[in-house]
């Protein structure tokens, strides 16, 4: 497999009656799935697409996703997955920057799509992937009625750009990353290696397709090995997706800490029989050892914990034999990347210190920031990828994240990292997360602040907090405040996004964000 393409193409050879796709109600074979792409494909083609131009997708995660986003990288075109949760001025932006000649949207989000379509730069071709038309756009079937559902003879470059993805915007406005054919099969290897993905496993992706967690990470290697994927569409509710596990068999999936959370406090998780899922992966945030712990003993599968950002692909994994000595870990690097822990003039960390994780560039990485230069200049430099991510450095070349370079909180010049503050409080019997942050103080220049969701049915004050922490940990660390939530804001990915709770300390002074 050389381009992404290849992936539909060659498995329609050697699995054509196997299921590709799944979902309530629906099933598709690899053939199927070749010839949907192949007919979209050839109707992009004649539409006026080219190789490098750009093709945005604003669609729910639905089945008709995936065959879209493969058609458009058949024919050589530049896939842009849009967030769906993106408003009329969101939307503008991401279309401004990407300057896509086609957009797809379904039926869901056409009354946000009907906003902005005519405030790009340039007109976009419209097109429905369900339901009807909107004024001067056209349906799937306008695309593809007619077309041959064989493969377009397209030459696709492995280096030349796969997708734009848009970056989850924790810190700022989302950038768009430019990600190659090639650099996201070397990603996809790794996951089926280092994951053990097998030809027989069923995937359950729950994280939305317009995320690489979605698409590239769960959807990829699953189709990459000719296994089966169930798509599901809509909130991650317990019931629905126990019974999706319990019902189809399900083998492998990726829930991200949050998701386990919610799993694991469940009163009805014991009901469903989960016996089929072997493979459980986790990622995207910090994991609290309480929530670690009671997955592993309510699903008795096997655990592996993932690193990697929207720059660099996934990089690192700690895999199930790591979990009984090393759960606390990140993991270390997998096969095919390279990376280092380092001071800020690029010297390797020694084991026990802090410093920064760079990634190589080539093979996994990046090709860089779209239209953005200046960023892209600052997070490569000399063939590294800069994350911003502090880690521990650990024997036997095992690291440990211990928090986000820009979210450290500095007081009265002592470093301090809210992960390992929000470890501790994650453990108190009636707390069901917690996110910890920097606040201004007159004195110390910034204290710590901790936004905690208690358990259902918890009686929680302020003073009870600081004080399981004064327990815990040296004093400049513990709380001077805390605040209680109902939820804690959260991207895409399950992600906790800091910057909300932040804001309203920080109005009117220099923010940390």
């Amino acid at each position: 497999m050389r381009v992404m393409g290849d992936v539909v193409r060659l498995n329609a050879k050697r699995y054509p009656d196997k299921i590709a796709l799944m979902t309530e109600g629906e099933k598709l074979t690899y053939r199927e799935l070749s010839s949907r792409c192949n007919r979209a494909a050839n109707g992009l083609l004649a539409s006026g697409v080219r190789p490098g131009d750009r093709v945005a997708v604003f669609a729910l995660n639905c089945l008709d996703y995936v065959p879209v986003v493969y058609a458009i990288l058949t024919c050589g075109a530049v896939c842009v997955p849009v967030n769906f949760r993106y408003k009329s001025d969101e939307l503008v932006y991401a279309i401004n920057n990407s300057t896509p000649k086609v957009l797809f949207h379904d039926r869901r989000l056409a009354e946000t799509v009907a906003s902005v379509a005519s405030q790009g730069p340039s007109p976009i071709q419209l097109i429905a992937m369900s339901g009807d038309a909107l004024p001067g756009g056209r349906t799937m079937a306008d695309l593809t009625e007619g077309r041959p559902p064989d493969p377009p003879s397209v030459e696709v470059d492995p280096a030349s750009a796969a997708f734009i993805m848009y970056t989850s915007g924790t810190t700022g406005f989302p950038k768009g990353v430019l990600f190659s054919h090639h650099a996201y099969l070397q990603v996809a290897a790794g996951l089926v290696y280092e994951g053990d993905v097998r030809h027989d496993d069923v995937m359950l992706c729950t994280l939305p397709l317009f995320h690489n967690g979605g698409i590239n990470a769960m959807v990829l290697p699953a189709l990459m090995v000719g296994g089966a994927c169930y798509i599901h569409s809509g909130s991650f509710d317990p019931d629905t997706i126990l019974g999706i596990v319990q019902n189809y068999r399900v083998t492998v999936t990726m829930w991200v800490p949050t998701m386990l959370a919610k799993l694991v406090n469940d009163p009805a998780v014991r009901k469903y029989d989960c016996s089929s899922l072997k493979k459980i992966w986790y990622g995207s945030s910090a994991i609290s050892p309480t929530t670690l712990d009671a997955a592993r003993e309510i699903f008795k599968a096997a655990f592996y914990q993932w690193y990697g950002q929207t720059e660099t692909g996934m990089v690192s994994v700690l895999r199930p034999e790591d979990h009984s000595e090393h759960s606390q870990f990140t993991g270390r690097e997998i096969y095919n990347a390279e990376i280092r822990v380092v001071d800020e003039y690029m010297n390797d960390t020694p084991v026990g210190e802090v410093g920064e994780i760079v990634t190589v560039q080539k093979g996994l990485g990046m090709i860089g920031y779209y239209n953005m230069p200046q960023a892209t200049e600052k997070a490569v430099r000399d063939g590294w990828i800069h994350t911003e991510d502090l880690a521990r450095v650990e024997e036997g070349g095992y690291f440990t994240i211990v928090d986000r370079l820009r979210d450290m909180i500095i007081s009265g010049a002592e470093n301090i990292y809210p992960k390992e503050i929000e470890d501790i409080i994650a453990t108190h019997p009636g707390v069901l997360e917690a996110a910890v942050f920097g606040i201004p103080d007159d004195m110390w220049g910034e204290v710590v602040c901790a936004s905690v969701v208690p358990k259902q049915g918890a009686s929680l004050d302020e003073k009870e907090i600081i004080e399981f922490c004064a327990s815990r940990m040296a004093g400049f660390k513990k709380p001077k405040r805390v605040e209680f939530r109902d939820d804690l804001p959260k991207n895409a990915a399950g992600k906790v996004t800091k910057n909300p709770l932040r804001e309203p300390y920080w109005a009117g002074r220099a923010k940390r964000v």
